[in-house]
C-alpha cells in the first residue's frame, strides 16, 4: 500500500476548496501525516478560520490564499503566494455542485461551474505536474463524483464536468507513473458536507462522513487509476454500470434525484 507521506511526495500539500467539507478534511488528515499546507478557497473568513485551526499543529506550516477559481487568471496570484515552496501533493477538491433543472440556470452560473470543475483543475494539474516531474515524485488527487459514472437529469452540467475530471485523472495515471507521479480520480457519493446539506436532500441514510471518505482517497492513491468512495458505493456502482443498461441506469438515478432533492431551477 502506498504511504502518503511528505517523505514520499514532498513537504507541501495544496488543497483547493479547503475552507470546509471534504477540502478541510483532506487538509486535516494530511496535517496529521506531517504535510505543511497551502489552503485555497474563495470563502475568505471560513478559510482563515480553517487555517488558524490547522495551525495548532506546531509541526507543520500553513498558508492560505483566497481566490475564486472561476476567474480567468487565478494562477498568477496563487503562484506568487506559494513562492518557492515545493508542492508535492495536489488535491483538486474545489467544485461547484447544484441540483436543478438545466434550462432555468443562467449561462453565467453554468460557465463558472465549468471553469471551477474543469479548467481550474487543468491549469493547476498542468503547472504542478510539471514541477513534480522535475523532482521525479509527486501525487495528485482529482475529486470527481459518482455523477461521472452515471449521468442523470437535473445534474447535467455537473455530470459532464465530473466525467472530464475522472477521465483526465485516469489518463494521467498511466502517463505520469513513469515520471514518479501518482494520480487518482476519486469519486465520492453523497457525503455529509455543508454543500450537500445546502442542496436540501431528504435522504438521511447512505451518506458517508467526510473522515472515512477522505481516508479512502488517501488509501487508494498510487494503487489504482480511479476509485469510488465506500465499499457499498462501489458495489452499487458496479451494478449500475455493469449489470444495467445505460438507459436504465440513467432513468434510475434521475428518478432518485427527483425524489431525494427539491428540484429547482438555478439562478
Amino acid at each position: 500500500m502506498t504511504q502518503v507521506t511528505p517523505e514520499k511526495y514532498g513537504p507541501w500539500a495544496l488543497v483547493t476548496g479547503a475552507a470546509r467539507g471534504l477540502g478541510y478534511e483532506f487538509a486535516r488528515q494530511l496535517a496529521e501525516r506531517g504535510f505543511s499546507l497551502i489552503l485555497v478557497d474563495k470563502l475568505d473568513d471560513q478559510l482563515a478560520e480553517s487555517a488558524s485551526a490547522l495551525s495548532a499543529n506546531d509541526d507543520i506550516d500553513v498558508i492560505y490564499y483566497c481566490v475564486d477559481l472561476a476567474q480567468d487568471h487565478f494562477m498568477g496570484g496563487l503562484l506568487e503566494a506559494i513562492g518557492d515552496r515545493q508542492v508535492g501533493l495536489l488535491i483538486n477538491n474545489a467544485g461547484i455542485a447544484k441540483i436543478g433543472e438545466f434550462l432555468p440556470q443562467s449561462i453565467d452560473f453554468l460557465t463558472a461551474q465549468l471553469s471551477v470543475n474543469t479548467r481550474a483543475v487543468l491549469h493547476l494539474t498542468h503547472y504542478f505536474a510539471n514541477k513534480m516531474a522535475e523532482q521525479e515524485r509527486g501525487g495528485i488527487i482529482i475529486v470527481g463524483s459518482l455523477a461521472a459514472e452515471v449521468a442523470s437529469a437535473y445534474n447535467a452540467n455537473y455530470c459532464g464536468t465530473k466525467a472530464y475530471d475522472v477521465k483526465f485523472a485516469e489518463s494521467l495515471w498511466a502517463e505520469l507513473r513513469p515520471r514518479g507521479i501518482d494520480v487518482l480520480g476519486f469519486m465520492p457519493s453523497s457525503t455529509a458536507t455543508p454543500g450537500y446539506a445546502a442542496e436540501g436532500s431528504k435522504m438521511t441514510e447512505s451518506i458517508m462522513d467526510v473522515e472515512s471518505t477522505v481516508s479512502d482517497a488517501l488509501r487508494f492513491l498510487g494503487r489504482v487509476p480511479s476509485v469510488v468512495a465506500g465499499k457499498n458505493n462501489r458495489i452499487s456502482n458496479f451494478v449500475m454500470t455493469r449489470l444495467l443498461s445505460r438507459m436504465k441506469a440513467i432513468q434510475l438515478v434521475s428518478s432518485h434525484i427527483r425524489k431525494t432533492f427539491l428540484v429547482k431551477g438555478g439562478s
